[in-house]
């Protein structure tokens, strides 16, 4: 009787709830296995990447151990001699070999030719460029192009000088035949600064013209003033005094440049003429477009 009524209790459960008990069990056991799946392929990556990265030390490692052994503690590459072109008047092949501390270099790899370059060149703002090549086994070629002065800024009790791009040089004495820039309102100016002021650049586009091309035979800036806006008030080394504008002043673009240029060449022009008559003009005023008021 007993036996009969558990049979018939486990004969009547319902279907419904055996499935779903079935199933959860199911569920819970694929679970449990792709999260140990997982588990197990993230520590294989783990070891993976760790041997990656070890294999990837010891390997840089001996490059540098192979790299040092080969170069930097070789002998055939020792500094055996250095030389130095330098194509200004005040950097000598002397400073440079201060600059670079050249004398405590023993090994041609050992010099960073780029890590001296830059430092040298913010240090130094007088030289423009510096060049760097090695002659295997143990020469050391170097090339600096210095900043040439063209004309003198004047300041309340001195001058500047100042190169063709606007870089302030410093004091230098013995350029007293650089025509002045004079007029300008400097603030904070000192060796190695780039003056962008316009006033000052269009001085220095017109001493540019004057100091490369045919112009020059004729146009001899003693000092350009720029304290006018609208015109260049320039005093010629014969004494010549210039009221000098051209289209497009206020702006550096290729069409004001050669609209200078041209205004430069017809002041050639008129000055070449009154030399030829055996003349000489005071005063030209060069600020109009047709008529040249000339005394």
């Amino acid at each position: 009787m007993w036996g009969s009524r558990a049979t018939s209790r486990r004969k009547y459960r319902p279907k419904g709830l055996q499935t779903a008990n079935v199933l959860n069990v199911s569920a819970a056991g694929s679970l449990k296995r792709r999260s140990a799946m997982a588990f197990r392929v993230a520590v294989v990556s783990l070891f993976l990447l760790a041997g990656l990265a070890s294999a990837g030390i010891l390997a840089w490692q001996g490059m540098r151990f192979i790299g040092g052994y080969l170069l930097y503690d070789n002998d055939l590459f020792r500094m055996r001699s250095f030389k130095i072109t330098c194509d200004g008047e005040v950097i000598t092949q002397k400073h440079v070999v201060e600059y670079l501390d050249l004398n405590t270099c023993s090994n041609i790899f050992a010099f960073n030719m780029a890590e001296r370059r830059a430092r040298l060149l913010k240090e130094v703002p007088r030289i423009r460029s510096a060049e760097f090549a090695r002659r295997l086994p143990g020469e050391l070629y170097i090339t600096i192009h210095e900043r040439m002065p063209v004309a003198r800024l004047q300041m309340n009790s001195y001058f500047l000088t100042i190169d063709r791009d606007g870089y302030i040089l410093g004091t230098s004495p013995g350029v007293k035949s650089l025509p002045v820039i004079a007029g300008h309102t400097p603030a904070g100016l000192r060796p190695g600064v780039r003056l962008e002021d316009r006033k000052v650049t269009k001085a220095l586009d017109f001493l540019l013209v004057c100091d490369t091309t045919m112009v020059g035979n004729y146009v001899r800036a003693r000092s350009i003033n720029v304290a006018r806006p609208e015109a260049l008030e320039v005093e010629l080394a014969e004494g010549e005094k210039i009221k000098f504008a051209w289209q497009g002043m206020q702006q550096d673009s290729p069409a004001g440049r050669a609209n200078m240029e041209s205004k430069l060449n017809l002041l050639a022009d008129i000055l070449r003429a009154a030399a030829a008559g055996g003349k000489k003009h005071s005063y030209i005023d060069l600020t109009l477009e047709n008529n040249i008021p000339a005394i």
